[in-house]
C-alpha cells in the first residue's frame, strides 16, 4: 500500500489529511459509494493452509478404511473442510436465488457421509439418501430442539430435514455405525463457503462494505476471524494461515460446538 507523505507545517490539516488517508486504505462503507458503484458486487477469495501435525486417521472398520480428520494438499498446504462465512452483510431486498428450494444431498456410500462437512442457508432442504447396501440412520445433535432428529434410512430410503440457522454445526452421526460422522453449518444469509481439497473458497456477490470473516474447521478445533472491506465490482483476496498452535481437536467432541 502507497504511503500517503504530510507536507508542510502540521496545522488544522494534518488531522483532516490522516482521515482521508485511512479511509482510502480501509475502503468505503456502501452509504459512502456513488448509487451506481454501490450496486456493484464483490466477492471474497481466499486460500486456507495448515502447516501443523496431523490428527490420526479414524478407522472405520464395516468399510475397512480409514478417514483423516484434517485433510491437507501435500503441495500446498491447502486445508480442506474449512467453513468461511461474512459477519455483518445486510440483507438485500431483491435477493432471489434460483434453486433455494432444491434439495441438497448428503449420501451414505460406503459407510461414509458425502460430503462430510455442509454449509447451507436456513429452511433449504438437506436430503439424506442411502446410496448403501446396509441399513442406515442419521441422528442429528444441536442445541436447537429443532435441528435434533433420529431416523432410519434403509437401502434406497431417504430423509429430508429444514434446519434452522445456529451459532454452531450440527453433529450427524449414523446411530448403527459409531464411525460415521458428517457437520451441518446453518447459516440464515448466502454468504458461506467451504474450502476445497487445495484449501480454496469463493464468498460471490457480496455487497460493497466492511464485514468480519470467519473461518472454522471443526475437527481440527482451528479458528479464525478478522476484518474485512469488499470493493464493489472486485475481488477480495485473502490467505489465513493455521498451524500446529491452532490445532485443538477437544472442542469438536461437543455435539453442539
Amino acid at each position: 500500500m502507497a504511503m500517503l507523505r504530510l507536507r508542510g507545517r502540521p496545522g488544522w490539516a494534518t488531522p483532516i489529511l490522516l482521515a482521508f488517508a485511512l479511509t482510502a486504505a480501509l475502503g468505503s462503507s456502501p452509504d459512502d459509494l456513488p448509487g451506481e458503484e454501490a450496486n456493484l458486487l464483490g466477492e471474497v477469495r481466499g486460500i486456507v493452509s495448515y502447516s501443523g501435525p496431523l490428527l490420526d486417521p479414524i478407522p472405520n472398520f464395516e468399510a475397512a478404511s480409514r478417514r483423516d480428520p484434517i485433510e491437507v494438499d501435500p503441495q500446498t498446504l491447502g486445508l480442506k473442510d474449512a467453513v468461511a462465512w461474512l459477519e455483518g452483510v445486510p440483507s438485500r431486498e431483491d435477493d432471489d436465488r434460483e434453486g433455494a428450494e432444491e434439495p441438497i444431498e448428503v449420501d451414505q456410500v460406503n459407510f461414509e457421509f458425502i460430503p462430510h462437512v455442509l454449509a447451507v442457508e436456513a429452511g433449504r432442504p438437506v436430503a439424506f439418501l442411502n446410496n448403501d447396501v446396509a441399513n442406515h440412520g442419521v441422528t442429528a445433535s444441536s442445541r436447537d430442539a429443532r435441528n435434533r432428529f433420529n431416523v432410519t434410512t434403509p437401502p434406497g430410503g431417504s430423509y429430508t430435514h429444514r434446519f434452522r440457522a445456529s451459532r454452531q454445526p450440527v453433529a450427524v452421526g449414523c446411530p448403527v455405525h459409531a464411525a460415521m460422522s458428517a457437520w451441518v453449518f446453518v447459516f440464515d444469509h448466502p454468504y458461506f463457503a467451504i474450502t476445497g481439497e487445495d484449501g480454496s473458497f469463493l464468498i460471490p456477490d457480496v455487497p460493497p462494505g466492511r464485514y468480519t470473516l470467519h473461518v472454522r474447521h471443526v475437527e481440527g478445533g482451528m479458528t479464525d476471524r478478522r476484518p474485512v472491506v469488499v470493493e464493489p465490482g472486485g475481488p477480495t483476496r485473502l490467505r489465513i494461515a493455521f498451524d500446529g498452535d491452532d490445532l485443538n481437536p477437544a472442542t469438536s467432541r461437543d455435539p453442539s460446538g
